[in-house]
């Protein structure tokens, strides 16, 4: 690089960043396809067992935060429904556990 491109160049932008993110977005939610986490977690899940989220999150090894927002996405899609109430299996607190639709 010589002098005069020093004051030339300009680092990329941020909004070109996020713009891409905010296309891939709108085609996931228009095509209604899952992201990976949700995949994971969906992979994990056996169907008739209900699962509460510490138990989600330790089987996938997804951290709690993004197993509640990943879960919270895939009742919004139906692929996930709360069942009756129990007792987490890790914290013992009752819990509306999840199970495959």
């Amino acid at each position: 690089m010589n002098e005069e491109d020093l004051f030339t160049w300009q680092p990329a932008k941020l909004t070109e960043i996020r713009d891409t993110s905010l296309i891939a977005y709108d085609e996931i939610k228009e095509h209604g396809t899952i992201s990976e986490q949700e995949r994971r977690i969906i992979h994990a899940l056996t169907v008739g067992k209900d699962y509460s989220l510490q138990e989600i999150s330790i089987i996938t090894g997804i951290s709690i935060n993004a197993v509640s927002g990943r879960c919270n996405g895939l009742r919004k899609k139906r692929w996930l429904i709360e069942m009756d109430k129990r007792p987490c299996k890790v914290t013992g607190r009752t819990i509306r556990p999840l199970s495959l639709a």
